[in-house]
């Protein structure tokens, strides 16, 4: 999954500038950044995937990022807290026009992280945040695509130093993160669910507990006796058995809804997009009521409209 790209040397804030005032020489600038002068705190992986291209390899010299591959739509997350500077949603696969960054083609965001920092993701499908928006490590932007001049979808990620591209993979390892590997902030996108939880995610848990073949009483309390269903299940799943609902255990217990489906996986997607605003009866019918406020879930996300609720809009819906 590639795309042409060109460098961007378009902005300039002077780097030996910005070495002073960060109390780093230029000796130090030589063999690149510590890890602890990050932008903003912590970073976080953008995305999960394959690694499909290098930055500037021999071959492509001009390739001023990394690429993750994966399926359309999957999520896309801040790498670092900053501020929404760019956003781009008018492309479509093939497009050649120029793009939010000189030499880059596609939909994309642009986040400054202050202190010379700026992440780059490129050829999503659609954005899920606005130009000003303010957002935090780990948090949703945007959904994987294959916008502008690129074979596949995938994530084109790229990290700006005083606006040079640096490898994205080193930049991320040396802060002891794997680039499309590891997970990201807040464990890939899921919550946790615990004992002593309360509310309508517990209520999730508890019907997907259920379709799953553990019976409950779906009362938005997480006690003892769903604790025992979640142990059970992750038990029977090969997990640890801790009782937690966390990252390990949402992609096990999730299951595919859409049209037609019925029972305690239907009444689990109902409440969940309930939680995001809709207003459905959960009758455990997922018919063209429930599957036009998925549609409309998606779209407002930058999904793949189609209704479907399977592990991507998961992630994003919970």
């Amino acid at each position: 999954m590639t795309e042409n790209q060109t460098p961007d040397n378009s902005t300039s804030w002077g780097r030996r500038g910005f070495l002073a005032a960060m109390g780093i020489g230029v000796g130090a600038a030589i063999v690149g950044l510590p890890a602890q002068a990050s932008a903003a705190g912590a970073w976080s992986n953008p995305t999960i995937g394959r690694i499909t291209s290098g930055f500037r390899p021999p071959s492509r010299p001009t390739h001023s990022g990394t690429d993750v591959a994966n399926s359309q739509g999957t999520a896309i997350r801040a790498a670092n807290a900053g501020k929404i500077v760019g956003v781009r949603t008018n492309s479509y696969p093939g497009d050649t026009r120029p793009g939010l960054l000189p030499g880059r083609t596609g939909n994309a965001v642009l986040i400054d992280h202050l202190n010379g920092y700026r992440t780059y993701y490129g050829h999503i499908y659609s954005a899920g945040v606005s130009v000003g928006q303010t957002v935090s490590a780990g948090q949703y932007i945007a959904a994987m695509g294959t916008t502008g001049n690129s074979t596949g979808p995938h994530l084109h990620f790229e990290v700006l130093v005083n606006g040079s591209p640096t490898n994205p993979y080193t930049f991320l390892a040396n802060r002891g993160i794997t680039l499309g590997s590891s997970a990201p902030i807040g464990g890939a996108g899921w919550p946790t669910v615990k004992q002593g939880s309360t509310g309508t995610l517990v209520k999730v848990v508890q019907h997907l507990l259920s379709a799953n073949g553990h019976s409950l009483v779906v009362d938005g309390n997480f006690g003892s006796v769903s604790v025992a269903a979640a142990k059970a299940f992750q038990t029977k799943k090969g997990l640890v058995a801790d009782g937690v609902v966390g990252p390990k255990t949402w992609p096990k217990l999730i299951l595919e809804v859409k049209s037609g489906s019925t029972g305690s996986r239907a009444k689990a997607a109902q409440v969940a997009l309930n939680r995001q605003g809709a207003s459905l009866v959960v009758d455990g019918n997922f018919g063209s009521v429930s599957v036009a406020a998925a549609k409309a879930f998606q779209t407002k996300k930058g999904l793949v409209a189609d209704g479907l609720i399977g592990p991507l809009t998961w992630e994003v819906l919970v």
